[in-house]
C-alpha cells in the first residue's frame, strides 16, 4: 500500500509540473507579438448588435474590466462613454460613434441625439462591417500591452474575468492589409457577438 501511494504521489506531482509549465504566462508587446504572428490575421468586422453611448454632463469616471483600464471624461462636446455587451465601459470619440453606430431602429444616429441626451446612456446599434478590420487571436496565457493610438494602455487576458479562450488584437483592413497604426484589444468572451469570425 506504501508503495502505491508513493507512485501515486509521484504520478500526481509529475502531472502537476507538467500542467504548471504548460499554462505559463508570457508578457510580451503588441508589436512584438504582430511581428511573430502577421501571418496568423484573419479578416474580420463588427456584427449587428446594440450597446450604449452617453455623452457626459459633468465629469464621469469609469473603470473597465476587461481593459484594465480608467477612463475620465469631461463634459467637453467630443467624447462619448460605450457601454459594452458585458457592461464594460470605455470612451471614443463622437466622430467614431456616429460613423461606426446608428440608433437602435438602424436609423442614422446623429450628435443631437447625444447631446439632447446627455448624461443618460441610450441605445445604439453597431454597423455591420463584415470585412472592415483584421483580427489576432491572443491565448489566455499570454499578456499583450497595446499602446492604442488615443494614448491609452490595454492588455490582453490580464484580468480575472473570462477571455474565453484568448482575446484578440483587432486593427482596420486597409486593402486587404492590417493597418497597424490603430489596434485595440477585443475581449475573448465578447468577440465572437461582436466581430465575424471569417478564419
Amino acid at each position: 500500500m506504501k508503495r502505491f501511494i508513493t507512485i501515486l504521489l509521484i504520478v500526481l506531482s509529475i502531472f502537476l509540473i507538467s500542467s504548471c509549465q504548460s499554462t505559463k504566462v508570457i508578457e510580451t508587446t503588441s508589436s512584438a507579438w504582430l511581428e511573430e504572428h502577421m501571418d496568423d490575421g484573419f479578416v474580420t468586422g463588427k456584427t449587428d448588435y446594440v450597446i450604449s453611448a452617453m455623452m457626459v454632463n459633468e465629469p464621469y469616471d469609469t473603470y473597465n474590466f476587461l481593459e484594465l483600464t480608467d477612463y475620465h471624461v469631461e463634459d467637453d462636446g467630443v467624447s462619448v462613454v460605450l457601454k459594452g455587451t458585458l457592461g464594460e465601459e470605455w470612451v471614443t470619440k463622437l466622430s467614431k460613434v456616429l460613423k461606426s453606430y446608428t440608433k437602435e431602429d438602424g436609423i442614422a444616429l446623429s450628435e443631437s441625439d447625444l447631446l439632447d441626451n446627455k448624461g443618460t446612456f441610450i441605445p445604439v446599434r453597431a454597423k455591420a462591417t463584415p470585412d472592415a478590420n483584421f483580427a489576432f487571436f491572443v491565448p489566455k496565457n499570454v499578456i499583450v500591452e497595446v499602446q492604442t493610438a488615443w494614448g491609452d494602455v490595454l492588455y490582453t487576458n490580464k484580468s480575472d474575468t473570462d477571455h474565453g479562450d484568448g482575446d484578440y488584437l483587432v486593427c482596420n483592413n486597409d486593402n486587404g492589409k492590417p493597418d497597424l497604426s490603430d489596434i485595440w484589444v477585443v475581449n475573448g468572451a465578447v468577440f465572437e457577438t461582436t466581430y465575424n469570425l471569417n478564419k
